[in-house]
């Protein structure tokens, strides 16, 4: 489906009813907005609700305090390689 739409003075553009409707779009929906190739974006519709419950589905019994603490390191060891001048 296809439709043309037009951006306000302020860069605003409506979702046509239609389409709202058929994917159940409420006030306060939230999308990621991202830009693509040479002029297109992608508009993707999340539900915050069911990625925190797969998100929780997926890591049940994940030691997560491990896997940040694990993840800083490497961010910071990439840090000091990428910008030795910062390394105190």
């Amino acid at each position: 489906m296809a439709e043309v739409i037009e951006a306000d003075k302020l860069g605003r553009i409506v979702i046509p009813k239609n389409i709202r409707k058929e994917l159940g779009i409420k006030e306060k929906t939230r999308f990621i907005l991202t830009k693509r190739g040479e002029g297109q974006l992608l508009l993707q519709k999340i539900d915050v609700e069911e990625m925190a419950r797969r998100l929780e589905e997926e890591l049940s019994g994940t030691n997560i305090d491990a896997i940040v603490e694990a993840m800083r390191k490497e961010i910071n060891e990439k840090a000091k390689t990428r910008y030795p001048d910062l390394s105190p």
